[in-house]
């Protein structure tokens, strides 16, 4: 009994400890040393056998036609790529045992585990994943685990399984991962601890090798958990560098935050909401050089209101104005004012500055008005710096105005009135550009923290596209010229609107759309070092992205000819390639990325899975039973399964995505080389497209577009027969690919090697259609060679092969696939309805609709049909198709007091809509339907108004706000339009004082 208890005790443990696992499931390891091995340069007994093939090809490239073959076993093989096989456990569990704690004592630091310590014993020991279940104990690390009698051991023997290596044919041994349910703790004593044995894939056991799952984490430590959330998603998880910096802040480790901030702009540099942290941070420890270096780093690239008035803040700080007997610290805040409205004012928010500016100039010594050299430099300073801040649009535009008109008027109204009448046409610009703006900016979002575009699909895409809209949407109305600046200052437009460019990037630093359309615009606007900016930063922000790669490579090659002239084939090679390796380099990285996850994700799956086992067999003994349910453990292994299945499907596709992304970089860069140097050869110092085609074989990762690309150069630009063989080489590595095979069958026929055509059709369809899912790959070959076949071939030929594809494809028309002999790529004849009798055959469709006094009919409705009755009481009015508006019952407050509504005598109508009406009035009198009519004199409808009548929708179908003619008419006639002799003398009164009136009617 005492035995159960332990065992049971056991159990709440590890559900307790699995609770406290959130650095594990969470993502929060950090990614792991190393790569996993990758299967892409395979060299298997069938790429052995082809290496003739491969000699052929180079010996073509070569220019002698007989070059030397080097490294060809190392070239990409796709058909060669096989999984590895799965490893099986053979043997029955043996005796539960525990295992022995290590003699050696773990060194420590601060009562916990140092990483030297933890790497010395991995070095000794088999890759083992820790689950990091740690039971939530007090005192945990003075305490020691008893050993359980639950542990199930697998006998090395039985975990050794031969694999054959598809790479180098050779054996190898996969041993099994150990999974330690409760590890040493840190600081604690070595005590027994209970381990389980977890079988495991031969492909997941070699992945684990490489990549194993993350280090565990104690619950408290709070840091190293934040570390590895940074390590795994450095662009995405911006809660933990923020959180981490907080962190050490928190505890006083200045040193440690500094660190982090450091590595925090490295990816986020224009981060302006962090800059004014770290600064301000400096600032509170009087660390005044450090500001001083945050400032330098930050503010010519980072164009923020917030952080230039801390920059402000600072220098106002540093510079005492009440005690500056010599000036120069006045004249030092006077420059740096200066420095920031050149460069942030133009932001619709740094109003607040343009005033603390004036209260600046305000304080300047001397007197407003007064008659002396330094009062008169005042005023002139003071004018100047109103003038320039009433033509910014900004929400304190018309309280600065009002001063403006203050100022001005205080001194002298006569020149006064003159300064304002000249402004004031700006200041008018100024103040309804800021409401467009304010209405065009409603739901912008301006950001310095910027976050990866969600993927289309997924929660929030469609918020970050409505912001990249609404960005979109300001640098087009700025683009359009608002404020009239493009005529004559033509400067500030273009400054404006680099403006608007950079604010928008700080906010979408990862769209690479709009970095390539900053850098379009300026340089079709002259500003060709600003754009060479823009790529080489978006580039940087966004080093996966082959827009911004391309773009710049197509701006490398395009100033080559008149700026790099002098130089060679080889140094304008390489400067072209740089983009494309850069990108090249990432992309390859992302598939490693992948693979380390997919491996970390199903370490998780296959951990899980083993701990579901060991918790079962415990609840299992725990209830007496001798052995778990079959059905239970088939439950586990199916879930685990399917578990597995969708990781790897998932990884699966993306990592095809990125492959086939990687194929038309590789292509890209063939062509550009193409350009830049001709074909060249294999290892030449001018290595041309051959020498990336070569360098794309070896390094792998590549579809079998890269293949008909270089085939399709080499035939149509050079004319050479190596683009045959390039073919044929793909087709022996790609047999099963029906884009390929159509694409080289189209080369086939048109060289006018029909025979080797044939034959590879007959292979291919042969090949694809053996397997049932396989088949659909088949019919774009069947169609194009039918297109042919009719085209150039014989009709039993043609019969033939429409006969093999009724039978493999029943679902298509028999007649269209007959017709599409005949048809061209535009043009169908079979389709074709020849106008015979245009009396007949063209007659114009009717334009009457239904009656507008009659509701349409409804067929074998259910619906009781309304009839009105003979009776003298007033009839409520059925619904009709009049276009006549309802009672606006809305607009009676009163319910009691609401009109009725009664029937009223119907007019009659003349012309079709009169004999229409006509004829289903006879129609219902035939058929006994009673009709009430009033005693109304005939009223004539002109024939247009019938027409009108006739075309507009039913009054009951118009569901917007209806007009309410009372309320109108009570305010045209309440409202007071003067005469013209008064209007005039208005228009003639001085503008200040119009203004003023304004003003003062928006206060009030």
């Amino acid at each position: 009994m005492a035995e159960e208890d332990a065992e049971i005790a056991l159990l709440h443990r590890l559900q307790a400890g699995q609770e406290s696992i959130a650095w594990g499931t969470d993502g929060a390891g950090g990614a792991p040393e190393g790569e996993i091995p990758s299967n892409t340069e395979d060299n298997n007994e069938q790429v052995k056998k082809q290496t003739v093939a491969d000699d052929e090809v180079l010996r073509a490239y070569s220019p002698s036609g007989s070059g030397a073959v080097s490294d060809d076993g190392d070239e990409y093989d796709p058909s060669s790529v096989t999984p590895l096989p799965a490893a099986v456990i053979a043997g029955d569990e043996q005796s539960r045992s525990s295992s022995r704690a290590s003699s050696r004592k773990p060194k420590t630091v601060g009562g916990f585990l140092a990483d030297d310590s933890d790497e010395e014993s991995d070095e000794s020991s088999s890759v083992q994943i820790s689950t990091g279940l740690q039971p939530p104990a007090h005192n945990i690390l003075n305490r020691t685990i008893s050993p359980s009698p639950l542990q199930v051991s697998i006998t090395p023997s039985d975990l050794q399984t031969p694999i054959q290596n598809p790479d180098d044919s050779q054996q190898g041994v996969l041993s099994l991962s150990t999974l330690s349910v409760n590890p040493n703790l840190s600081g604690a004593r070595t005590s027994q601890a209970p381990s389980m044995q977890v079988p495991m894939s031969a492909g997941l056991s070699a992945s684990v090798q490489s990549a194993s799952a993350p280090k565990g984490r104690l619950p408290h430590d709070r840091i190293g958990i934040l570390e590895d959330r940074i390590k795994e998603d450095p662009r995405g998880d911006l809660d933990a560098w923020r959180s981490l910096i907080s962190e050490h802040r928190k505890r006083n480790k200045f040193d440690d935050a500094r660190a982090v901030y450091e590595r925090f702009f490295k990816v986020f540099p224009q981060a302006a909401e962090m800059w004014v942290e770290y600064a301000e941070m400096e600032l509170e420890n009087d660390n005044f050089g450090a500001a001083e270096q945050i400032f330098g780093k930050s503010l010519l690239t980072v164009p923020n209101v917030q952080l230039w008035s801390t920059y402000l803040n600072y220098i106002r700080r540093m510079n005492d104005l009440t005690n500056d007997a010599t000036g120069n610290a006045r004249t030092t805040v006077s420059q740096a004012y200066d420095f920031v409205l050149a460069n942030i004012g133009v932001d619709r928010d740094s109003g607040n500055i343009w005033q603390e500016y004036i209260q600046f100039v305000r304080s300047i010594p001397g007197q407003i008005g007064g008659s002396s050299w330094q009062d008169q430099q005042k005023m002139d300073s003071l004018r100047k710096a109103y003038q320039r801040a009433i033509c910014v649009p900004m929400s304190t535009v018309s309280a600065l105005w009002k001063e403006y008109d203050q100022f001005e008027m205080g001194l002298n109204k006569m020149t006064g009135r003159k300064f304002i009448q000249e402004r004031s046409p700006g200041y008018m610009t100024a103040r309804g550009a800021n409401t467009m703006l304010e209405n065009l900016n409603r739901g912008l979002i301006r950001t310095t923290l910027p976050k990866l575009a969600p993927a289309l699909g997924f929660e929030g895409d469609g918020e970050y596209l409505q912001q990249v809209e609404l960005w979109h949407k300001w640098i087009t109305w700025e683009q359009e010229d608002p404020l009239v600046l493009k005529a004559d200052e033509l400067d500030v437009y273009k400054q404006r609107i680099l403006y608007v460019y950079k604010q928008s990037l700080m906010a979408l630093r990862f769209w690479p759309e709009m970095w390539v359309d900053a850098a379009e615009w300026c340089f079709a606007n002259g500003l060709e070092k600003d754009g060479d900016t823009f790529l080489s930063d978006g580039i940087a922000a966004n080093p996966d992205s082959c827009l911004l790669a391309f773009k710049k490579a197509d701006r490398l090659e395009t100033t080559l000819s008149t700026e790099e002239a002098d130089k060679g084939p080889a140094e304008r090679g390489a400067i072209v390639r740089a983009p494309y390796d850069s990108l090249l380099d990432s992309l390859y990285d992302l598939i490693k990325q992948l693979k380390v996850r997919e491996a970390r994700e199903l370490a998780k799956v296959e951990e899980s899975a083993a701990l579901d086992a060991n918790i079962s067999a415990i609840i299992a003994k725990a209830e007496d039973e001798d052995d778990e349910r079959d059905s239970d453990k088939e439950a586990r292994e199916s879930d685990k399964a399917n578990k597995q299945a969708a990781i790897k499907q998932g990884y699966a596709t993306q990592s095809q995505l990125i492959s086939r992304t990687i194929s038309f970089v590789w292509i890209a860069l063939m062509r550009a080389m193409r350009r830049v140097q001709g074909k060249g050869a294999v290892k030449d110092a001018i290595g041309g497209s051959r020498q990336i085609f070569a360098d794309a074989r070896a390094r792998g990762k590549i579809t079998s577009d890269v293949y008909v690309a270089s085939a399709l150069i080499e035939h149509h630009v050079y004319k050479d027969p190596a683009g045959t063989k390039i073919f044929e080489r793909g087709a022996k590595l790609f047999p099963e690919d029906s884009i390929f095979i159509l694409e080289y069958l189209k080369h086939l026929l048109s060289i006018g090697d029909t025979t080797n055509a044939r034959v590879t059709f007959e292979t291919s369809v042969s090949r694809l259609t053996g397997k049932s899912e396989l088949l659909a790959k088949a019919k774009p070959l069947y169609s194009y060679f039918h297109k042919y076949e009719s085209n150039y071939g014989e009709l039993s030929q043609i019969r033939k092969l429409e006969q093999r594809m009724a039978e493999l494809f029943p679902e298509d028309p028999k007649l269209l696939r007959f017709a599409s002999r005949y048809s061209g790529e535009n043009f169908d004849p079979t389709a074709v309805r020849p106008i015979i009798s245009p009396a007949t055959q063209m007659r114009p469709k009717s334009t009457v609709l239904q009656s507008i006094e009659k509701p349409a009919s409804v067929t074998d409705s259910p619906r009781p049909q309304y009839v009105q009755e003979n009776s003298p009481r007033p009839q409520y009015i059925q619904q009709t198709n009049s276009p006549k508006r309802p009672f606006p019952i809305e607009d009676f407050e009163n319910d009691l007091n609401r009109p009725r509504k009664l029937a009223r005598g119907e007019s009659p109508l003349k012309g079709a809509a009169g004999r229409r009406l006509d004829q289903q009035k006879r129609m219902q009198q035939a058929q006994g339907v009673p009709q009430w009519q009033a005693n109304a004199p005939p009223f004539v409808v002109p024939r247009d108004i019938t027409f009108l009548l006739s075309i507009i929708p039913r009054a009951d179908l118009y569901t917007s706000t209806k007009f309410n003619p009372e309320s109108m008419v009570r305010l045209l006639s309440q409202t007071n339009i003067p005469d013209y002799m008064t209007w005039k003398a208005a228009r003639e009164q001085p503008q200040p004082h119009r203004y003023d009136v304004t003003e003062v009617e928006v206060e009030a």
